[in-house]
């Protein structure tokens, strides 16, 4: 499974950044997050990713 990112150009028409190759009509599944939803998401992955940069900036290793 993969998780792309795409922009919804209406008209029944999805578009994503770049080609990818799939077979012609393969079912997809399109998941659209709530506003409230995405800035929480973002929210969570910010944090997420704060602590484990946190983890690999602060080591004895690096302090050499």
């Amino acid at each position: 499974m993969k998780t792309l990112s795409a922009i919804y150009k209406g008209e029944r028409v999805v578009e994503l950044p770049e080609d990818i190759d799939l077979p012609k009509d393969i079912a997809v599944l399109v998941v659209v997050p709530e506003q409230e939803d995405e800035r929480e998401l973002r929210s969570q992955l910010q944090s997420a990713a704060e602590v484990i940069l946190a983890k690999l900036w602060d080591n004895e290793e690096d302090e050499v």
